[in-house]
């Protein structure tokens, strides 16, 4: 029981991480307006929080691994606590960005610390469904912090949002002091591991597996209220009822896919939600002129696009005790840094699209974004 009250905790912090991530995006325009900056500057908020968090899980998961993983954590959330208390009170651009910064480098850490720590603490033959649990708080961000976010700081102001976060997030730290065990030990790093980490074929190739999947449903979810209008017909209301239909979707997905990993493996189920996904992203772009049908496939798109989340962390965990025994974390912590190099390298590749063909084709595109992580996957052995 006790264990679960952890991950929890997690999950709640994993929480806090996903609407720090995504409501920006809600109150761009308040933003711009408040450090009398052009939207598109103050879009730089969104960019500079995914550098953090890419740049923060390999490089900042050095220094901490020197402590146990439970100060690892209370370090990880005192940091992100003041930094979002930073972005609450600054009435400076540059402040700001830097916050958001601190806080991205915060949120890369963190999933690299709450993953080894969910793998120590779950019940024996529930890892897989304990990691979806954990994770499950940032798809609930993304389907219900980050609407409800989005609605407080156009109400209240956009400091607000960052108040609550760090409310929160102060929650998730008393949580982890009291609820998290003490004996999580965690094995001394260094730079070096990361080169080593970086330099093993199998490794690279799950790098490539992670970026893959997780960055496929991105090519087109970055630009869905444009799909979602301009071909299907929807208006703006109707565009934010659909994304929470996908992020209801998406919660389901990553539960899912942590049950069938432990029933079937992690290459199994990656086999079966990857096949899926080429389908389900592909028939988007065929379903795109039927209201009905392109609200249940996104659900379905949702669904499957956060499927693979359970399986991939399964996977690289795997890859890492065999290929990386002596430098597991940093191994661990490349492959979630993979996962938004993957968010970013689809949402640019999208626009291009976009400009090139037109948001009707992103679908396709983000079909052929899957297919080198099923290939991958189709030519790897059950076991590794």
């Amino acid at each position: 029981m006790r264990s679960y009250q952890a991950i929890l905790v997690l999950a709640l912090s994993a929480f806090c991480m996903g609407v720090t991530e995504f409501v920006v995006a809600g109150i761009l325009p308040k933003l711009a307006v408040f450090f009398e900056v052009a939207e598109s500057k103050a879009g730089f908020l969104v960019t500079i929080y995914a550098i953090g968090v890419v740049i923060g899980a390999p490089l900042l998961s050095v220094p901490l691994s020197c402590v146990d993983r439970r100060r690892q954590l209370l370090i990880n959330l005192a940091i992100f606590i003041v930094a979002n208390l930073m972005i609450g009170l600054s009435t400076n651009f540059y402040l700001t960005a830097f916050a958001r910064f601190v806080a991205g480098c915060m949120h890369g850490v963190f999933f690299v610390n709450a993953t080894l720590s969910v793998l120590m603490v779950a019940p024996k033959g529930k890892e897989n469904s304990s990691l979806s649990l954990m994770v499950s708080g940032l798809t609930i961000a993304l389907v219900s912090g980050v609407p409800l976010g989005t609605f407080v700081g156009q109400v209240f102001g956009f400091q607000s949002v960052f108040f609550f976060i760090v409310f929160l997030s102060s929650c998730a730290f008393v949580g982890v002091f009291f609820l998290m065990p003490k004996n999580l030990e965690s094995k001394q790093a260094n730079f070096s591991s990361l080169y080593k980490a970086l330099k093993i074929p199998f490794l690279l190739k799950v790098y490539c597996l992670t970026a893959a999947t997780c960055g496929g449903a991105f090519v087109l979810y970055t630009y869905i209220a444009s799909f979602l209008s301009t071909l299907s017909g929807f208006n703006e209301h109707a565009i934010g009822i659909l994304l929470l239909v996908y992020g209801f979707g998406a919660i389901l997905g990553n539960l899912f896919g942590g049950k069938l990993t432990d029933l079937r493996g992690s290459v199994m189920a990656l086999r079966i939600i990857l096949i899926c996904q080429v389908i389900f992203f592909s028939l988007m772009g065929i379903s795109a002129y039927s209201q009905i049908f392109v609200s249940i496939n996104l659900f379905i798109m949702g669904f499957f696009a956060f499927a693979g989340i359970s399986p991939l962390k399964s996977f690289a965990m795997i890859a890492a005790q065999k290929y990386a025994q002596d430098f597991k974390d940093s191994a661990v912590s490349v492959n979630e840094a993979s996962f938004n190099v993957g968010i970013a390298l689809a949402s640019f590749f999208g626009g291009l699209i976009v400009e090139i063909f037109g948001v009707g084709y992103n679908p396709f595109f983000a079909a052929l974004f899957v297919l080198p992580a099923l290939w991958i996957v189709a030519t790897q052995s059950r076991t590794i």
